[in-house]
């Protein structure tokens, strides 16, 4: 009776000891996950499967290799035995092309590598992305502004580290009208080769009188006005964050279409409004209202008078925090001053938020949750300045 009993307790104890441990593997992945990676938008660290048995077998993919080297020293330290199957980005597969250029005017990065898939940003031609890994037709990538989606092949122009600092050592210029076109010959009469948007990046071949060739990312060269374009060190160093700029920037949108996921001239969203206003005028915003109301100064609002409020000031929506709930953030404007804000919204337009306005708008002003302070904040409380982001570095000054 001994004889049988023995190996069914030591069974038993065996795997209490295994569940133990994979019970111990996932809380440890899950605090370092809380550290490394709070914002799945914006970093990647993620356990898919921890495979039981006596030892432990670990699937998933980061991007950050330290959260792996600490995830398996943590293991290690709780005497857990395990086999490292933790893809660590970006995948070798990618033979070394690490980099990317977006290839055409306004790309747009999904949720999911299909079509088909929630249209989640956008990010604008000469614009650089990290690729980590190809699915299909589509690749992972990571914007300018850290947010991770999926970018179809025909977005974007893959580069090693050699071919991406020859793109950002090049003479490139910034487009400063809302939608121009390049063509091919020097001469509006002529095919055209792209449109080009506000924000777009090219490389400078050649200056003419009234025309500058420019090479786009896939080596495609065609011409475009003069007066369309600044040379990229130049614009950089106008740029003025002023609240007289950027409500100037914000009004000039003013009738363009909401689009969900959207980030540019041909239709955005409420904090891709804020994103763009800001960004031509030199200041990179994260992505969403959700992130950007962690960045710049919080102002004390009294929704009664509005009287701490500034021109020029982020005033965030949504639902405020209650002890069954978590605040949430969902909506985001831009301040114009006497009450009003102009935001994304069905389209971009004007509101106010003072009652009796003719356009007062009740659930607006019910659902105000707080302001943020943008202006005067470059450099600190996470607020950046164009200039100051790795990818917008300047090349040599361009020759006119």
């Amino acid at each position: 009776m001994y004889r049988l009993f023995l190996p069914l307790i030591c069974l038993g104890w065996l795997g209490c000891q295994q569940n133990y441990q994979l019970k111990q593997a996932k809380q440890i992945a899950e605090e370092l996950r809380l550290e490394f990676a709070p914002d799945k938008r914006v970093a990647l660290f993620r356990i898919d499967t921890i495979g039981g048995g006596k030892t432990l077998e670990i699937h998933g993919e980061t991007n950050l290799p330290e959260a792996k080297k600490s995830f398996f020293e943590k293991l290690k330290s709780a005497e857990i035995t395990f086999v490292d199957s933790l893809d660590l980005l970006p995948s070798s597969e990618l033979g070394g092309r690490h980099f990317g250029i977006v290839n055409v005017s306004v790309c747009n990065i999904r949720s999911e590598p299909k079509h088909s898939a929630e249209l989640a940003t956008q990010a604008l031609l000469g614009a650089t992305l990290r690729v980590w890994k190809k699915q299909g037709d589509f690749y992972l990538v990571q914007s300018p502004d850290d947010y991770f989606g999926w970018l179809d092949d025909g977005g974007l122009q893959l580069m090693t580290a050699a071919e991406y600092e020859n793109w950002t050592n090049s003479e490139r210029a910034i487009i400063t009208q809302d939608f121009v076109f390049a063509y091919e010959n020097a001469d509006e009469k002529s095919q055209k080769i792209t449109d080009l948007v506000a924000g777009n990046m090219v490389q400078v071949i050649e200056n003419k009188r009234v025309f500058t060739k420019i090479s786009l990312p896939d080596g495609r060269s065609g011409f475009v006005k003069k007066e369309n374009l600044s040379p990229l060190g130049t614009w950089l160093a106008s740029r003025q964050p002023t609240a007289e700029n950027i409500l100037a920037t914000a009004r000039e949108m003013m009738g363009r279409p909401y689009l969900w996921g959207g980030t540019s001239g041909k239709g955005m969203d409420c904090s891709g409004f804020t994103k763009m206003a800001f960004f031509l005028n030199g200041i990179q915003l994260p992505r969403d209202a959700s992130q950007q109301v962690h960045t710049g100064e919080l102002v004390e609002t009294d929704t009664s008078t509005l009287q701490n409020l500034q021109p020029g000031d982020l005033l965030f929506f949504g639902r405020k925090a209650t002890p069954e709930k978590k605040e949430r953030i969902s909506h985001v404007a831009i301040y114009l001053g006497d009450g009003k804000i102009i935001h994304a919204s069905d389209r971009v337009k004007v509101e106010s938020l003072v009652r009796g306005d003719p356009s007062f708008v009740e659930d607006r002003l019910a659902s105000f949750v707080r302001c943020r302070r943008i202006i005067g904040q470059e450099g600190k409380n996470g607020v950046l300045r164009v200039a100051d982001s790795p990818f917008y570095r300047l090349g040599p000054k361009l020759k006119n």
